[in-house]
């Protein structure tokens, strides 16, 4: 049975090794190094010895690659050069990481994707890796929406999420959309008790906006008629545009106010807002980027 050597090598012996190969001469290898040359020699017997081979023939004051030698530097001149660039090579991903934002978003999906290529025109270099996930700290930024109650109501500020160090609140209100031509577009605002009979279209489940809006339903103490349900937004507010049916339209989030084919009628009862919450996640803490894209997404969001 073969019993193998404990190996103790370091990287500064193979360079101390490619050193002197290099020069043919130790003194010469050590002055390049600078450090003494019986330090040179010391280290070469000790990688030697390491491997369990001669590395080197001498002769008048010069040494010579044997062939164990030759093939050490063979293997030695790319794996070195390897570990040279690395350092370079994990500066390039700290870079990259740091002008990296990582965005999970679950509601306002078009105002984001907006936002994002809006964003990136002023600033190319800055990429984003997008996610439509529930709450999770695993990202920089979370974007999400709930119902904002009033004031008067009493309700305690929200507390922050688990793991996140910071959250933007901005206020949207939601409208009730209804076709141009219809008797509701003449009026000023409306209360929900009273359009108990309408047809509605609505979002599918599993929208915020959904859920947000059949809490103002509850509120009204109504169950409403709905005529129609569509898990695009687009198909919604194409379809109360060509005179099927009213529904709800937030402020900002689809992009302001709609064509000529529909109006916005402020909505008096129940108070009808909504809440879009940025929240910053403690991996984003040390990230300027995050910061200055919350800065200009809140600006995007309060002059659409």
């Amino acid at each position: 049975m073969i019993k193998m050597r404990k190996s103790t090598m370091e990287l500064l012996q193979f360079r101390y090794f490619l050193e002197a190969a290099k020069h043919g001469n130790l003194t010469k290898a050590a002055e390049g190094l600078h450090i003494a040359q019986p330090a040179l020699s010391q280290s070469i017997r000790r990688l030697e010895n390491e491997l369990g081979v001669p590395l080197f023939d001498r002769k008048n004051h010069r040494i010579y690659l044997n062939e164990q030698g030759k093939l050490l530097e063979k293997r030695l001149i790319p794996l070195m050069g390897s570990i040279d660039n690395l350092k370079d090579e994990l500066w390039e991903s700290v870079c990259s990481s740091e002008k990296t934002i990582y965005l999970n978003f679950y509601a306002a999906s078009t105002f984001i994707t907006n936002c994002i290529i809006a964003y990136r025109k002023i600033h190319p270099d800055v990429k984003f890796q997008v996610s439509q996930l529930e709450m999770t700290a695993a990202c920089d930024i979370h974007i999400d929406s709930r119902s904002a109650m009033r004031k008067e109501e009493g309700n305690e500020k929200d507390l922050l999420p688990e793991g996140a160090i910071g959250q933007r609140v901005l206020k949207e209100q939601i409208f009730l959309a209804v076709p141009t031509g219809s008797e509701l577009a003449q009026k000023k605002s409306v209360d929900l008790r009273e359009l108990r009979e309408e047809g509605y279209i609505r979002l599918g489940h599993g929208w915020q906006l959904r859920e947000t809006c059949d809490s103002f339903f509850r509120q009204a103490g109504i169950r409403p008629q709905m005529i129609f349900e569509s898990n695009s937004p687009e198909s919604v507010r194409n379809l109360i545009a060509a005179g099927l049916g009213i529904g709800f339209w937030p402020e900002k989030s689809w992009g302001g106010p709609p064509g000529d084919e529909v109006t916005l009628i402020p909505i008096r009862f129940p108070v009808c807002r909504r809440n879009i919450l940025v929240t910053v996640f403690e991996q984003a803490r040390e990230k300027k980027v995050v910061a200055e894209f919350i800065d200009y997404f809140c600006r995007y969001f309060l002059d659409c």
